[in-house]
């Protein structure tokens, strides 16, 4: 009996034949493509020969748990809590991080159209069946934990004295986030070393430039000035390149500017659970952490049902889409 070969839907992105990514991609794409292509492939054999000799139930557990540090779930859920608890700076920089870094590693995600590491004979340990359609260079989890984890690094370091407590701890936390994230990635065989490497490379940049440019980065909300509105259509300019973390952005940078000319959002920043004591510091812990996480998954899936309703018929009326190989909206 003849085996019944997958739709084009079902097939790993970026394992098609390699002439197809050939004729599609302009000449520079694939040249870059075809010299990396190798690379990932010759992992592949090396991280299922890992996975098999070092592979244990808990390790798989751990791995697979911590991959989550790394997904936009959870970064909904951390960054409105550091902002929350009276550090609306560093909050507004690790957003700007974690947008950046999808944002780009999703844009040079599609530009190199790079495949995972194949399966079989890695095996692939992963929350979600449908992180195989996405491209592999470079890792999005790998940007988003060294860019976020140095840069509360040299946060740590510029607040805390070099042999206390509270910067050790800092330190090591940074640390331990950030090799449980990249390590995890090859251990649950998602991305190759390549992709890893590319991941930090990138995150290395993003880190650098946010933090060399912090202080002129919060001018932008301190200022009377009005120019933090026209990252509005800024945002919204980029998402024809690549639609990820736009509406944070959008939302983050015109809001972050009301909050700190209105007299109310500045003493909700300033009434923190670490100026008061007793209960009713447990009471502002306990209505910040309930009541706002829960206003954030009511918001989220409330939103997403009406991009479902709205969006699709605007797709049809316009044909959007425009982009090469594109599922139509339904």
């Amino acid at each position: 009996m003849a085996k019944t070969s997958k739709s084009i839907d079902s097939v790993d992105a970026g394992t098609l034949d390699g002439k197809l990514y050939d004729r599609a991609l302009d000449p520079l794409r694939a040249k870059m493509r075809r010299a990396l292509l190798p690379l990932v492939r010759a992992e592949t054999p090396v991280l299922a020969a890992i996975q098999k000799r070092i592979r244990t139930p808990w390790w798989d557990a751990y791995f697979l748990w911590t991959a989550n540090l790394g997904t936009h779930t959870f970064f909904m859920i951390f960054l409105p809590i550091i902002i929350w608890f009276a550090n609306a700076e560093l909050g507004r920089g690790v957003a700007c991080l974690t947008a950046a870094g999808v944002f780009w590693s999703g844009f040079i995600k599609d530009f190199m159209c790079l495949p995972r590491p194949l399966s079989p004979p890695v095996h692939r340990l992963s929350m979600s069946s449908s992180v195989a359609l996405e491209y592999g260079f470079p890792s999005t989890h790998a940007t988003n934990s060294v860019s976020v984890g140095l840069y509360l690094f040299a946060v740590s370091c510029d607040t805390f004295a070099p042999e206390s407590t509270a910067r050790m701890v800092c330190v090591a936390s940074c640390a331990v986030y950030v090799a449980s994230v990249v390590l995890g990635r090859l251990y649950c065989g998602m991305h190759s070393l390549t992709d890893v490497v590319g991941g930090t490379i990138l995150a290395y940049a993003l880190y650098w430039t946010q933090w060399t440019f912090r202080a002129e980065f919060d001018s932008l909300f301190t200022d009377d000035g009005y120019w933090v509105f026209l990252t509005i259509p800024l945002f919204l300019s980029l998402v024809g390149i690549h639609v990820c973390f736009m509406g944070v952005l959008i939302g983050l940078f015109p809001g972050s500017w009301l909050c700190q000319h209105t007299d109310i959002c500045v003493m909700s920043l300033t009434s923190t659970a670490t100026q008061q004591t007793g209960l009713k510091a447990g009471l502002i812990v306990l209505l910040k952490m309930v009541l706002g996480v829960s206003v954030l998954f009511v918001w989220r899936m409330a939103c997403k049902k009406a991009c479902y309703v709205i969006l699709p018929p605007i797709y049809r009326a316009f044909n959007l889409p425009h982009r090469k190989f594109e599922i139509g909206a339904r």
